[in-house]
């Protein structure tokens, strides 16, 4: 039964430094990095931010790498600019 116990500590301990990290990233990047990749975060609802902040926490590993490349999506296409 001890085993069973310490796997379940260290899982719990890894899932709440997945999410810690998670949260300190989402946060972030909700906070300064969103509106610089995503042209359609540009002016978006008040609610936008809390709305996706979930999938932030989860995703941060993609989140990291999608920032890192600095690739602008939903830009407006040359013909609307």
């Amino acid at each position: 039964m001890a085993d069973v116990t310490a796997i379940t500590e260290t899982l719990l301990f890894f899932l709440a430094a997945y999410f810690g990290i998670g949260a300190i990233v989402a946060i972030l990047f909700l906070a300064f990095g969103v509106s610089r990749i995503d042209e359609a975060a540009n002016g978006a609802s008040p609610f936008f931010r809390p709305m996706i902040f979930l999938g932030c926490l989860a995703l941060w590993p993609f989140i990291i790498l999608r920032f890192a490349s600095l690739k602008k999506i939903n830009q407006p296409t040359e013909e609307t600019k």
